[in-house]
């Protein structure tokens, strides 16, 4: 599964890349088989957390400021979709809309399918990654008619670092303009990443506030439509979006990114801070020895 040259200068020209047929399609039935077993289990748990609602607007500058997001960097955690009180009405149960930050590390089969996949290693090699490390997880559901945008962003707004960070992004349906594919702005990572979430201390417990907000062209976007189990890999300064699900579709995704420790800072403002778990920033492999 290494990229050839071809696909290393797509990558670093563009800032994403498609890969296709990076999971079987039996693969992507057992990691939904197993997040749906993750689900019951939660809900016939004597311990079941009531989780968290995840709200991808930024209000008075802020996002994502419950204790439970904050901590959940080492942990698997339940996001729900921050529904209309219409949309609440009309459905039976609490959509989910992620479950974070360490499904790699807690649970064997989504850890097979990333930190000891021979192929995450041979991609990463590709792209000269010398001792990169997962520093977080998520499956990611778009339900129909009510999975939420996610506004456009560049991934090194959360992730802050001075090295490299890759995103690894798997369809588990076929995403397309209608069930909430993903959309780039081809070549803006080349661009100098200017918004930044950086920790504050607020209310007992660490929040997030954005710095230097950006606004976006949205005629600059262009669709990715992919097939279930391709691979796109997302720089972390390529801006991208994707839009709410209006189809009848479901388009969940599982997504993980990797970041060099080789020669490289992470800074101390970033929400996602290593705890010492395990857990935490799952090394992949190490060629500086």
């Amino acid at each position: 599964m290494s990229l050839n040259q071809q696909q290393v200068n797509q990558f670093n020209s563009q800032g994403f890349l498609v890969v296709p047929n990076f999971y079987s399609p039996e693969q992507c039935k057992l990691l939904k088989a197993e997040i749906h077993r993750i689900i019951e289990d939660e809900k016939n748990s004597t311990h079941q957390s009531e989780g968290a609602t995840f709200n991808a607007e930024v209000e008075d500058g802020k996002q994502n400021t419950e204790k439970y997001f904050m901590e959940s960097g080492d942990k698997i955690r339940f996001f729900y979709e921050d529904l209309s009180e219409k949309e609440s009405c009309e459905l039976q149960d609490r959509p989910l809309n992620k479950i974070a930050h360490a499904l790699h590390w807690h649970n064997n089969v989504f850890k097979q399918l990333s930190l000891d996949y021979n192929k995450t290693s041979s991609i990463l090699r590709s792209l000269g990654y010398v001792k990169p490390s997962i520093c977080q997880s998520m499956y990611i559901f778009k339900r129909e008619k009510v999975g939420g945008a996610v506004r456009p962003h560049a991934d090194g707004t959360f992730l802050m670092t001075s090295g490299p960070v890759v995103g690894l992004w798997m369809p588990l349906e076929d995403a397309t303009v209608t069930n909430g594919c993903l959309w780039f702005e081809p070549g803006s990572h080349r661009n100098e990443i200017q918004s930044f979430y950086e920790r504050t201390e607020e209310s007992n417990f660490k929040t997030m506030k954005l710095r230097n907000p950006q606004q976006y062209d949205d005629s600059k976007f262009v669709p990715c439509e992919v097939k279930a189990g391709d691979l796109v890999l997302i720089d972390k300064a390529v801006i991208h979006k994707s839009e709410k699900n209006t189809s009848e579709k479901p388009r969940d995704a599982f997504t993980f990114h990797v970041n060099e420790n080789y020669n490289a800072d992470w800074s101390k403002l970033n929400w996602l801070q290593p705890t010492g778990s395990p857990a935490s920033f799952s090394k992949i492999y190490d060629d500086s020895i």
